[in-house]
């Protein structure tokens, strides 16, 4: 008897084992895939860098564990886990010197843009005639610009996040709450016709760039919370108007269902993502030109 207990132990150890290397081999594979990791400060900055996480490619949405949510840790985009487990360094620091002044005095704004994600970067050299760095940052004013020369007169945010977490103790994941501080002032003082938080993605370039009539363009995409229907209703009217004028220009609107991207302080709030990290400022600008046409058609 003890001698077919002990082969069944070792029966079961041999189906056990192999099982669960295949296991820890689909787990690494899904979460450190691509990432070559010389220690877990960088790991962490990297992470803060491209710090865009609302879309994955195409080889994770495949993934084995793609279609589970634990405890609102949505595996299909593994830095929510990041969020929720690791404590962030305190000290982040800004790469963008806000050192821009706006461009005209503005008494009666209509638009409001700021980014949550001020550092997320684009690629190529610096856009001629500006100093600042390739960030979403230089993005918010090239249409803030746009705009005041259509006669909508615009703010953008000239505030720091990270200057605001560091003064307030916070993480990088609390960025939200930055920004809310800010466009909560804001709305204290204006009634805004359309409020933009600006970013730009982090995945391939064929994927936010097309060429129309020879000329290349960073896409646009909107992400709207679905429980927020009026955000989405302005989100829809403005995504019509882009694609009536430039067909392939606009990527769509992406629903999510858990974070409110501060949606929740009015219906007039839209997240747009403009191109991605390998998009140029060149192409950038091209689609703020859009963009900005666009905008003033939906505030006609």
């Amino acid at each position: 008897m003890k001698r077919m207990k002990l082969k069944k132990k070792k029966n079961v150890r041999i189906f056990i084992i192999p099982l669960l290397i295949v296991i820890l081999i689909l787990v690494i594979n899904f979460f450190i895939k691509d990432l070559k990791l010389n220690s877990n400060e960088k790991f962490i900055k990297n992470m803060l860098t491209n710090s865009n996480y609302f879309f994955i490619d195409e080889d994770q949405k495949n993934n084995l564990f793609s279609n589970f949510n634990i405890f609102n840790l949505d595996l299909k985009q593994p830095i929510s886990i990041i969020d929720k487990i690791f404590a962030y360094e305190k000290n982040i620091e800004s790469d963008q010197v806000f050192s821009y002044i706006q461009n005209n005095v503005v008494s009666n704004p209509r638009v409001y843009i700021y980014s949550t994600h001020q550092s997320e970067k684009y690629s190529g050299d610096k856009l001629e005639g500006y100093e600042l760095d390739n960030t979403v940052v230089l993005a918010s004013i090239i249409l803030q610009e746009k705009l005041n020369s259509l006669g909508i007169e615009t703010l953008v945010e000239e505030r720091s996040v990270s200057n605001y977490l560091n003064e307030n103790n916070l993480d990088f994941v609390d960025s939200y709450k930055a920004t809310r501080s800010f466009l909560n002032d804001k709305l204290s003082k204006y009634d805004f016709d359309l409020i933009i938080d600006l970013h730009r993605d982090a995945v391939s370039k064929e994927k936010t760039t097309t060429s129309i009539d020879g000329k290349d363009y960073a896409k646009i995409m909107f992400v709207q919370n679905v429980n927020y229907k009026n955000n989405i209703a302005l989100a829809n009217k403005l995504n019509d108007i882009l694609t009536n004028n430039y067909s392939t220009i606009s990527r769509g609107i992406y629903n999510k269902y858990v974070d409110n991207f501060n949606q929740d302080l009015s219906d007039n709030v839209l997240l747009i993502e403009i191109g991605g990290n390998y998009n140029t400022m060149n192409e950038v600008s091209n689609s703020i030109e859009v963009l900005a046409n666009s905008i003033k058609e939906l505030l006609k």
